[in-house]
């Protein structure tokens, strides 16, 4: 029992730092793929839209796989469940942190749900 509960919060954690690594490198790619720019008039920052793309892609592709090793690491699927719902706090955060429409705090928790689902299917295939 115990080290079932230790081998499965260890396989969320590093389920988590693989996801938050590869949501770091989509915001990198998307920043230098399409940089902000400073709006002196309004003094806002101005996101374009493909760093905004790249993110939501990032969501999609850090919480797949962040998920998929937790569950492969866990033998089970609650690791990579909690590593999607560290990616939707953040996402979450983030959007709220930096007042986003609330189109993108929806898509906030539904790319990271839908890509969870997914990572399930496919360690469950791979593990038949």
């Amino acid at each position: 029992m115990t080290r079932t509960i230790l081998r499965s919060a260890m396989a969320a954690a590093i389920g988590i730092v693989v996801a938050f690594g590869l949501i770091w490198l989509a915001q990198y790619a998307g920043s230098e793929i399409a940089p902000a720019e400073y709006d002196p008039a309004t003094g806002e920052i101005l996101i374009p839209i493909g760093s905004t793309i790249a993110l939501i892609v990032g969501w999609f592709i850090a919480t797949f796989a962040g998920s998929w090793l937790a569950m492969r690491i866990s033998g089970g699927t609650g690791a990579g469940w909690v590593v999607a719902g560290a990616v939707i706090g953040a996402a979450l955060y983030t959007a709220i942190d930096f007042a986003d429409t609330w189109w993108m705090m929806v898509l906030g928790v539904t790319v990271p749900l839908a890509a969870v689902w997914l990572a399930q299917r496919a360690a469950s295939i791979i593990a038949e």
